[in-house]
C-alpha cells in the first residue's frame, strides 16, 4: 500500500501562520492585562491609617480625599461622616451632573467600579442612580444599601462636622450649570468651599459666579502653570505631591509658587515623609487617604 504524501506548506502559508499566531497571543496577553488592571483599579486599597501628631501643628490643614476612604467607601456619605469624626479640616469630592440636574458625587463617570450598575452618570437621572447600590470600597459590608451621595448631603456633612469643602468638578463641561452649584454651597453660609480642577476653563467659568477660593490640579508645576493660576484672583496650585519632578532643584518650583503669591497644595500623600516634605517647605494644604491628626 502506498504511502499519501503529506502537502507541504508555502513559505507564505508558513509566514501567514505565524503571523496569525503572534497577534493572537498578543490579543490574548492584552485582554488578559486589561482585566488585571482592572481588577487592580476596582480593588479597594488597604490603607494603613496613620497618626501624624508627631509632625502636625493646629494649623496643620489636612483634607479627606473623596472623604476618609481608607475606613469608608469613597466619596459616599459614610466617608464624610467618618472624616467629620476623625477632626479631618476639609472633605474633598468630585461631583457629576445627571440629565435631570441633580448634582451627585463619585469620582468615575462610569458607575461600574463602585456600584452595582454600569453606565455613565451624566446619561441617568437621580432616580435611576437611586435605584441601585454602592457596593464597592473600605468596609462595604457595614454599609448595606448604601446609595450614592448628592451634593447637598456632603454639603449637610460638611455642616455638621464645621468642616470645610473642596470639590473637584468631573465630567464633561457643565459650565452653563454652575450656578446650580452656587445656589446649593451658598445655603450654608458656616462652610468655606475650595473648588478645584485639572480643566483651567472650569475654574475661569466658576470665576464668573463666584468668589470662593479656587485650585488648580496638575501633576507637575509648569511656569506657564504659574502664569495661569495668577491669571486669575484667588486662584492657587494643588500638585501631585508624590512626584519627584515638583521637588527637583530644592523644591524650586514650589518657591516659584510661593513667590508669586499662590496658595498651594499637595495630594494625594500617604506618607509621613512626603507630608513632612511639604509642611517644611510651607505648602498651604494636604490632601491625603489615610494620614489623621
Amino acid at each position: 500500500m502506498e504511502k499519501t504524501e503529506k502537502k507541504k506548506w508555502s513559505k507564505k502559508k508558513k509566514i501567514l501562520v505565524i503571523v496569525l499566531s503572534i497577534v493572537a497571543f498578543l490579543l490574548v496577553a492584552t485582554i488578559c492585562a486589561g482585566l488585571g488592571v482592572l481588577k487592580w483599579y476596582c480593588t479597594p486599597v488597604d490603607y494603613e491609617v496613620v497618626s501624624s501628631s508627631e509632625i502636625a501643628d493646629s494649623d496643620t490643614y489636612l483634607v479627606a480625599h473623596r472623604g476618609f476612604r481608607a475606613v469608608a467607601p469613597e466619596n459616599t456619605a459614610p466617608a464624610f461622616e467618618e472624616a467629620g469624626k476623625a477632626g479631618f479640616s476639609a472633605n474633598e469630592c468630585d461631583i457629576y451632573r445627571t440629565t435631570d440636574g441633580v448634582w451627585v458625587v463619585q469620582h468615575d463617570k462610569n458607575t461600574y467600579r463602585m456600584m452595582d450598575l454600569t453606565k455613565n452618570i451624566e446619561k441617568c437621572t437621580y432616580e435611576e442612580l437611586m435605584s441601585h447600590n454602592t457596593d464597592n470600597g473600605n468596609n462595604i459590608a457595614d454599609y448595606p444599601n448604601l446609595k450614592i451621595c448628592t451634593l447637598e448631603e456632603y454639603m449637610e456633612i460638611c455642616d455638621k462636622y464645621s468642616m470645610d469643602a473642596v470639590i473637584e468638578f468631573k465630567g464633561e463641561s457643565n459650565q452653563e450649570h454652575y450656578d446650580e452649584v452656587i445656589d446649593m454651597i451658598n445655603r450654608y453660609p458656616n462652610v468655606k468651599v475650595t473648588f478645584i480642577s485639572f480643566q483651567f476653563s472650569d475654574l475661569e467659568a466658576l470665576r464668573k459666579v463666584c468668589d470662593n477660593d479656587l485650585m488648580y490640579l496638575v501633576q507637575k508645576i509648569e511656569p506657564e502653570d504659574i502664569e495661569l493660576a495668577k491669571s486669575i484672583d484667588n486662584c492657587g496650585i494643588d500638585f501631585n505631591a508624590n512626584k519627584e519632578e515638583n521637588w527637583e532643584n530644592d523644591a524650586q518650583i514650589i518657591k516659584d509658587c510661593q513667590a508669586a503669591g499662590l496658595k498651594l497644595g499637595g495630594w494625594t500623600v500617604d506618607k509621613l515623609e512626603v507630608m513632612q516634605k511639604l509642611l517644611d517647605v510651607g505648602v498651604d494644604m494636604v490632601t491625603t487617604n489615610c494620614i489623621t491628626y
